[in-house]
């Protein structure tokens, strides 16, 4: 067919010649892009990079031995600077305008974001509100490198309970930062800084993921690509702590404490409480006074907020001073050093003597606190009595000082002979009995106990090691010192030793399971990250083993059955009409606090009598007699003991919540 014939030919023609006029289009399009724009699309290219930034892992959750939640994560914004493409001559700028919206003062601003120059990101300010979001988002080109990315907030639900056993999270310490670039954390994780927050950080943190992000010339992330690796979340933590038993300790101490003002115008400025599982060695309480709230340390505004009862250095609320303030222990280690003196062979559990107030110590008179003395005394009834007479004798008894040196002994001789030897194994059996090592306990800032000795060329008391000295009479059979004739039976009484709380609550225990000496633990299980699964149970650890003979066993648990349950016991009238079993010991001991002369209020027991369950020390320095606080107290945190384990699930979740509007939880915020 011709081309005049064809009907559609001219309509061929015109797409034809569209078609050429859009390929040459392009070709010019192209042509212009190329010649014209290229230099300018090139050096955009070159301005838009990648990078590998870091993904926070999820901390692990803490909860008590109840599954009540300690401390868990919060959804939250934080402001950061990504230091690509970002001049650090504008970080003063940024600085300046920045810190209006963050409530920070611009240097402060200004040092976090020089600090580290190596790292790719730095954290900012956390918990940013929505009005601090939408001020970077709208300013976004007049902030380059900031931005706002979603992050979590570390919180402790019950605030103050447990506080100084739970700890706190903060960023990393400027000292350890670099320990932990080691350890490969990024620069804005939060770490654990106290408490079980930091012994068990490593299981608690995870591991960070990193995730690939195209950034413009102003370092604000464009587009996102995948994890590689992603990060892995903590494991939780269940704790053996009893979190209702906890809030009610913490009630009942500042309750006691507030009482014993009141009634004795005194005024302790600490008080400790410790209660153990007596067949474990697991923390149920642990009571540090004055108390503080680890949320405090989250936030910067926060501790502002409270920066001046935090720092108070006569109320030291940051301290726990059931692991790290030995304090003397008085008459709590009695019932050791009279096993020790049993086991000596210089006393029998039926040895007496006739207590009338006093006995002289070479040319000392020392005195009991009970004037005119308490008549026929033997173990069980100077533990019952907290006969000082008893224990002076038994001190220097173990000395090989019978009324004067041994026959033919000189004074220098037996004071570096005899009377090392009497002392030390005094001392040892303390230590056998947790009074004075470390207890091993899982927990950061334990301090050991201490010992001391009179120096008389220098007329000052002196530490004493006994490692040092045991080793030197192994070796050379004496010990050359400049002690005094009655440093032996003052030492009997618990005036030349110092122990904390927690060590006399393993020697209450240790007691109560026949020499068997658990190491105290506050971790029960290591859970998933969701807390449905247990990945390893804590199993209870024996330290040591002190074989005792029955008899003698029997006498000093005898005595301290006495002290509770008979009259004449110097804790009889606190426990009449207990509806448990206890055996204790009371102890007073005299000391200087802020250049007054003071007591130290203490008591040590365990219950029940037969199968104990709980073993407790209770220490109030500056507290008075331990009739007056320790004594009471003790007695109504073994009730609050006794009377949860009659509780259901229900009731003692009740109790807790019960925790909020207590004057304990409210404490902390003007201070005790």
């Amino acid at each position: 067919m011709r081309w005049e014939e064809n009907p559609h030919g001219s309509r061929l023609v015109w797409v034809y010649a569209m078609v050429v006029a859009a390929i040459l289009g392009l070709i010019l399009r192209l042509g212009y892009l190329d010649v014209v724009c290229g230099k300018s699309f090139r050096a955009q290219v070159g301005k838009t990079l990648s990078t590998r930034l870091g993904v926070l892992p999820t901390r692990g959750w803490i909860y008590d031995k109840d599954m009540h939640v300690l401390a868990y994560n919060s959804p939250s914004v934080s402001v950061v600077l990504s230091k690509f493409g970002v001049d650090p001559d504008l970080y003063p700028q940024l600085a300046k305008r920045l810190a209006p919206v963050l409530h920070m003062r611009p240097e402060e601003l200004l040092q976090k974001m020089e600090q580290n120059a190596a790292d790719k990101e730095v954290s900012l300010f956390e918990n940013a509100s929505k009005a601090q979001i939408a001020y970077i988002a709208e300013h976004q080109s007049k902030l380059p490198g900031i931005h706002c990315v979603e992050d979590v907030r570390r919180v402790y639900p019950f605030g103050s309970l447990g506080g100084h056993l739970i700890g706190y999270i903060q960023p990393q310490p400027a000292s350890e930062a670099e320990m932990y670039r080691k350890a490969k954390y990024l620069p804005e994780q939060r770490v654990g800084i106290t408490g079980v927050e930091r012994q068990y950080e490593s299981i608690l943190q995870g591991k960070p993921g990193y995730r690939t992000w195209q950034i413009n010339s102003a370092g604000v992330p464009i587009k996102a690509f995948g994890l590689n690796p992603p990060p892995t979340p903590g494991q939780s933590l269940r704790l053996t702590l009893d979190a209702a038993l906890q809030a009610k300790a913490q009630t009942l101490v500042m309750n006691q404490l507030e009482a014993v003002r009141n009634a004795h115008h005194i005024d302790p400025t600490d008080a400790e409480a410790v209660m153990l599982d007596a067949k474990t060695g697991g923390v149920l309480a642990m009571v540090s006074y004055p108390y503080y709230n680890p949320n405090w340390f989250i936030q910067s505004t926060e501790y502002q907020k409270h920066r001046s009862y935090i720092e108070n250095t006569r109320l030291t609320p940051i301290i726990n001073h059931t692991l790290t303030s030995p304090r003397y222990p008085g008459s709590t280690v009695k019932p050791v050093n009279l096993l020790a003196a049993m086991n000596s062979g210089v006393i029998t559990p039926y040895t007496r003597i006739q207590d009338n107030g006093k006995l002289m110590v070479g040319t000392y008179e020392a005195h009991d606190w009970m004037p005119g003395g308490h008549g026929l005394v033997d173990v069980a009834t100077a533990i019952q009595t907290s006969c000082d007479t008893y224990m002076y004798q038994v001190g220097m008894w173990m000395a090989n000082w019978y009324g004067g040196l041994p026959r033919g002994t000189s004074l220098s001789s037996w004071n570096q002979r005899d009377r090392i030897r009497g002392l030390n194994q005094m001392l040892d059996w303390e230590w056998k009995f947790g009074l004075g090592p470390k207890t091993g306990i899982d927990l950061p800032g334990e301090a050991s106990g201490r010992f001391y000795v009179n120096d008389s060329v220098h007329h000052s008391i002196v530490r004493y090691d006994l490692m040092a000295s045991e080793q030197a009479m192994k070796q050379q059979h004496r010990v050359p010192n400049a002690g005094l004739l009655y440093d032996n039976a003052f030492a009997a009484i618990g005036q030349m030793q110092e122990f904390t709380p927690l060590q006399l609550a393993v020697c209450a225990m240790s007691i109560a399971n026949d020499g068997v000496r658990y190491k105290p633990h506050v971790l029960d299980a290591v859970l998933s990250a969701d807390g449905k699964r247990v990945i390893r149970k804590a199993q209870p650890e024996i330290v040591s083993r002190v074989h005792i003979p029955a008899e003698q066993l029997r006498a000093v648990k005898y005595g301290m059955y006495k002290v509770t349950n008979q009259p004449g016991g110097t804790a009889y009238r606190a426990f009449q009409g207990a509806p448990y079993t206890v055996a204790g010991k009371t102890g007073t001991a005299e000391v200087s606090q802020w250049g007054k002369k003071t007591d130290i209020s203490l008591f040590i027991a365990y219950a029940p009598v037969v199968h104990p369950q709980v073993a407790l020390a209770v220490m109030v320095p500056g507290g008075g007699e331990s009739s007056d606080v320790a004594v009471p107290l003790a007695r109504k945190l073994l009730d609050a003991y006794f009377a949860e384990q009659r509780q259901t699930p229900k009731e003692k979740a009740r109790a807790l919540a019960n925790w909020f509007g207590s004057p304990a939880a409210r404490c902390t915020e003007f201070g005790p």
